[in-house]
């Protein structure tokens, strides 16, 4: 059977297509995201915006006609932060479901954590017994505590890409006294009970993925040349100084950089540079993977291929 799985963030609307073959392993077929910016304003007046909901929605229709196109049987589709949190989610689920034939579950913080955990523990490309898992979104970022056995402890903290930009930066490029205050609102918000001590770091997310395109200089996104690979703390400086004084216009060029995520890719990454400080990691593996993934292995008790 094909199997199709959407995640639909604050930012990002992400679409898994894979296969079920029949020793039980997952192959993917397709692995498509779209920025919508679903979460745009939503921190400001706590309403998803109309434009946001009618952008997310043409991806959502793209999204069914390509699943037509390669045979799906099964689409399963979860919702996350912004849908979470918006007071008129209704609004936008009612729609999608009456004129797309879409249901969309919107998925708690700890769903959210477990998803992601399952999709870096049944990917074994991604070896880690004991491990710090991070997912940074737009709207929240997930820290997990897990091995392979157990998803041991998670946090959920209401902070994301999309959110310290529009609380923090009103300027382009952004003025040393916003990054000042934005880093000392990441500080005082990561309060983490648990602890990374020789556990491997790993990161899932746009941010922790475009770090990667970018310190690879990719002209285009090719997930096999980033998914598992190594990232260092001076390589996340590195990016940090040479994003820094850049405007949004001059970030567009950036070689490995998602269009569309010019404005929000500093702030994400500066977010990922204090995690790994909080937990004194001086290396990141990434995956590439992420909810999207985690939500078929749960469903079909699969392991991935």
């Amino acid at each position: 059977m094909k199997y199709a799985s959407i995640d639909i963030g604050t930012n990002t609307v992400l679409m898994l297509i894979a296969r079920v073959n029949d020793k039980k392993t997952l192959k993917e077929i397709l692995d498509v995201s779209t920025i919508t910016r679903l979460g745009e304003g939503l921190k400001n007046t706590g309403y998803l915006q109309q434009h946001a909901m009618d952008r997310t929605f043409v991806a959502l229709e793209r999204y069914l006609n390509i699943t037509k196109k390669h045979g799906v049987d099964k689409i399963l589709c979860v919702g996350t932060s912004a849908l979470r949190e918006a007071e008129n989610s209704d609004v936008f689920l009612k729609r999608v479901q009456k004129d797309l034939g879409l249901k969309i579950r919107i998925i708690s913080e700890k769903e959210e954590a477990y998803y992601t955990y399952l999709s870096v523990i049944y990917d074994q490309k991604i070896n880690c017994d004991e491990c710090v898992i991070v997912d940074i979104g737009g709207g929240s970022t997930e820290i997990i505590r897990a091995n392979k056995l157990d998803f041991i402890d998670f946090i959920s903290i209401p902070i994301g890409a999309v959110k310290l930009t529009e609380t923090f930066i009103k300027h382009d490029p952004p003025l040393k006294t916003e990054i000042i205050n934005m880093r000392r609102y990441i500080k005082e918000n990561l309060n983490v009970l648990f602890n990374g001590d020789r556990c491997t770091f790993v990161g899932t997310g746009g941010t922790i993925t475009n770090v990667a395109s970018i310190k690879k200089g990719l002209t285009a996104y090719k997930k096999e040349y980033i998914h598992g690979m190594a990232i260092t703390d001076r390589d996340i400086d590195g990016v940090i100084q040479f994003i820094m004084p850049l405007n949004a216009h001059e970030r567009k060029n950036i070689p490995g950089l998602e269009a569309e995520r010019e404005d929000i890719i500093l702030q994400g990454i500066i977010l990922l540079k204090e995690i790994m400080e909080y937990f004194s990691f001086n290396r990141i593996i990434v995956s590439a993977n992420g909810v999207r993934f985690g939500v078929l292995f749960e469903r079909l008790k699969i392991e991935f291929l």
